[in-house]
């Protein structure tokens, strides 16, 4: 049977309920009758590159669930099965698991770090395996370990410290841990993934670190401390480490924190040594957040005016910390509605006044300043009138933001993308008539720096960053203005605009840069909604652009974003996309059986199915049988997903929720003409939609969709659905626990759903 288990996996994902039953008996089998042969078996399978990506995938869960169990009394069973199997076996297991971690794809790696960590957990503790954690440390040390291994082995280093005990393991080998995770950490790292994996790793070692924490050099070494390090944000020293601890306290017992910490910044916050000073402002900025609001805004008030002044402070570190903590003051407790105003008519003008000042001050300082403009912007965003006294300051405001942006004084690129990110915030909180204007001004200022950059001369890939980099800041910040303006009364300004932003988006595509790519594609599908019908003009040339980012699965983000824009689109030109649907869903269904594609772009593009067919109606029939294999194919997997895993239960919500907004998608295209066709995948949905109904793990997301797709199944439908309702009850359920739900959308959903369910039933 060992042969044999690739097709008896893929049979035991099967939509025919039958071939499922068959293979899942055969699995059984095969486990109890041969358990040493059936784990090897299926840790080939895991390990094999050239098997399929489903088939992989359950030989990984089947597994897992092979060595351990939530019931105690089944856990000691599972393990003492593990124990009775013959070494070579074990041995050539465990190798399969290792090896799986340089695998190609990311769930297989993950699968087996989890495998990996289950395995120790009954042998480490029995002395065995005691080779496991020198030959991860290996991976972490070769010099051509590609960022992926890496990834996987500090996750699987995590998954073995949450698994075992402190006393399982001897110190060398904690040492060893420790020094693959700070290896992980490390800042001359280049993956980002990799570091974070090295601090997820760290926090779940750290009952290991005892030891090395009561030695000072190797405590220094673990938290990457020196003496007299430049105050950046990215270096984690003893100051940050204090704050961060002291923020964790506030937000525990909230006020309670307040007189413990007070005496301090009393007793600091004007001393001549500006260490003092430094560290009384970074104390308070660090317990705003927990106490409540009437604790802290006595002290607030009282503190307000000289932390502006201390803006003016000679020490450049007291500045940018004091920028910080108005930041935090304006993020946590700035509220215009609220019957406790920090920022008010009285003071709002002095505290303008300060930020556009210190704004011209060092970048470090400069940075922190927009900051705070944001959260003190942003606290008007949600208080349409209270925005109003804002207005007589954006201009100034965006004005030195500009400049800020254009400041020669540093490479710091975060101050840039700062003021950038500010500019964006006051466009989406200006909604007064009289800031309209201001808007389009400013839309056609950022048209021409985007210009501008494609005329910069490249001459190395520093010049080739910084120009990706500034053209995605640009694209972001036309995308806000376009969907402020298409809101609003001067969506004209857009209509007069679009060919000529068109235009520019195209030639940063050329530019070919992923990072430029994620940010005009959101800019475009923008666009698309504001131009609406008349987009269709700019597809030809638009449409190449469009696949290359459909296509691009090695950089996930892009092709997840093309997928939204495709969505976009099909709601702005409706059966005016039905030209380039060929092209878009054979990308579509490539992508969903590329076993390279990060699982995270699959449930889009099920809702995307759904858009397409809104848009197109009838003329999606020769997709259909196609986008429904693949929507079978994705319910069938929910089954398997491993519940105790909270990352693919979240994926499992995702992909029910792209499963069912395609399914009402579809069926609300077909509603006017040729709904017949769906009537044989009725009954196989319903089965899915009790399942999911069933599962305790489902979200308000998928309960939504779902409940919407039951109405539209039963809207479009119509009476042939009239048996199908009868005999499957759990519907009254499902809606009776909406009905109970404090979601009014919901309850209305529920309630539409309920009134089409009965007009079939009664029929």
């Amino acid at each position: 049977m060992a042969m044999e288990i690739t097709s008896i996996l893929l049979a035991a994902q099967s939509q025919d309920g039958q071939i499922r039953t068959v293979a899942e008996g055969n699995l059984k089998q095969f486990q109890e009758q041969n358990l040493p042969h059936f784990l090897l078996a299926l840790s080939i399978e895991l390990s094999n590159e050239q098997k399929p990506p489903e088939s992989r995938r359950l030989a990984g869960i089947l597994l897992k669930n092979s060595l351990d169990a939530k019931d105690s009394i089944r856990k000691e069973e599972l393990a003492q099965k593990w124990i009775s199997v013959d070494l070579t076996i074990k041995f050539q297991v465990k190798e399969s698991l290792l090896k799986t971690l340089g695998s190609s794809v990311s769930e297989a790696r993950r699968t087996s770090s989890q495998v990996i960590a289950k395995v120790a957990s009954i042998e480490i503790p029995r002395r065995e395996w005691q080779d496991l954690i020198a030959k991860l440390l290996n991976n972490m040390t070769q010099k051509d370990s590609l960022p992926s291994l890496k990834e996987a082995t500090l996750e699987t280093l995590g998954y073995v410290c949450e698994e075992i005990s402190p006393e399982d393991l001897e110190q060398d080998q904690v040492n060893a841990i420790l020094t693959a995770v700070v290896q992980g950490m490390n800042q001359m790292e280049h993956s980002f993934e990799v570091r974070l994996a090295g601090i997820k790793a760290l926090y779940n070692a750290l009952d290991f670190a005892q030891t090395n924490f009561q030695n000072e050099i190797e405590r220094n070494y673990l938290m990457k401390q020196e003496e007299d390090q430049d105050q950046d944000d990215n270096i984690w020293n003893l100051s940050m480490a204090g704050g961060t601890c002291l923020g964790l306290v506030a937000r525990n017992v909230g006020d309670a924190v307040v007189p413990l910490v007070m005496p301090f910044v009393q007793d600091n916050i004007t001393k001549a040594d500006w260490r003092n000073r430094e560290a009384a402002t970074f104390a308070f900025g660090s317990i705003l957040e927990g106490p409540s609001v009437e604790t802290l805004l006595p002290l607030v008030h009282a503190g307000l005016n000289f932390l502006l002044n201390a803006m003016k402070d000679q020490n450049t570190h007291v500045k940018d910390t004091t920028a910080w903590a108005l930041g935090r003051i304006f993020e946590i407790l700035h509220s215009p509605s609220s019957t406790y105003a920090v920022i008010t008519d009285a003071n709002l003008p002095q505290i303008m006044s300060v930020l556009l000042e210190s704004i011209r001050d060092v970048p470090n300082v400069a940075e922190k300043v927009c900051g705070a403009i944001y959260f003190l912007v942003q606290g008007y965003e949600d208080d349409g009138s209270a925005s109003s006294v804002l207005t007589p300051y954006l201009a100034d405001a965006i004005s030195a933001l500009l400049s800020t942006a254009d400041r020669m004084d540093t490479n710091n690129s975060r101050l840039r993308a700062s003021a950038y990110e500010t500019v964006n915030e006051i466009v989406r909180c200006s909604s007064q008539p009289e800031s309209l204007n201001m808007i389009a001004h400013l839309m056609h200022e950022i048209m021409k720096r985007l210009s501008q950059t494609l005329e910069l001369q490249i001459s190395s890939s520093e010049d080739k960053e910084n120009q990706s980099d500034l053209q995605a800041l640009l694209c972001g910040v036309l995308q806000v203005i376009i969907q402020k303006l298409s809101s609003s009364d001067a969506k004209s300004v857009i209509l007069q605009s679009a060919d000529q932003m068109m235009i520019l988006f195209l030639r940063v595509f050329g530019c070919r840069s992923s990072s430029v790519h994620e940010e005009a594609m959101l800019a475009i599908g923008a666009l698309a909604y504001a131009t609406g019908p008349e987009f269709a003009k700019y597809m030809p040339e638009f449409y190449n652009y469009l696949e290359m980012g459909l296509q691009n699965f090695e950089e996930y983000q892009v092709c997840s974003i093309s997928v939204g824009v495709v969505g976009d689109i099909c709601r702005a030109l409706d059966e005016k996309i039905l030209p380039f649907c060929n092209g878009i869903m054979s990308a579509l269904l490539k992508d969903l059986s590329n076993s390279m594609l990060h699982r995270s772009v699959k449930p889009p593009i099920f809702s995307c199915f759904g858009d397409i067919a809104l848009a197109i109606g009838e003329q999606f029939e020769k997709y259909l049988p196609y986008a429904v294999s693949m929507l079978q194919g994705a319910a069938g997997l929910c089954t398997y997903l491993d519940v105790n895993d909270e990352d693919m239960v979240d994926y499992g919500n995702q992909l029910r929720r792209g499963i069912f907004e395609a399914y009402s998608g579809i069926l609300q295209g077909f509603k006017n003409s040729k709904a017949e066709l769906l009537v044989p995948y009725a009954s196989q949905l319903l089965q899915f939609t009790e399942a999911v109904f069933k599962d305790k793990n489902r979200d308000e997301g998928v309960t939504r969709a779902a409940v919407a797709m039951l109405g539209d199944l039963a809207d479009t439908l119509g009476p042939n659905t009239k048996l199908l309702f009868r005999d499957c009850t759990f519907h009254s359920d499902f809606l009776g626990e909406c009905f109970e739900s404090d979601d009014e959308q919901l309850k209305e959903t529920a309630t539409w759903t309920q009134g089409m369910i009965r007009r079939v039933l009664v029929s």
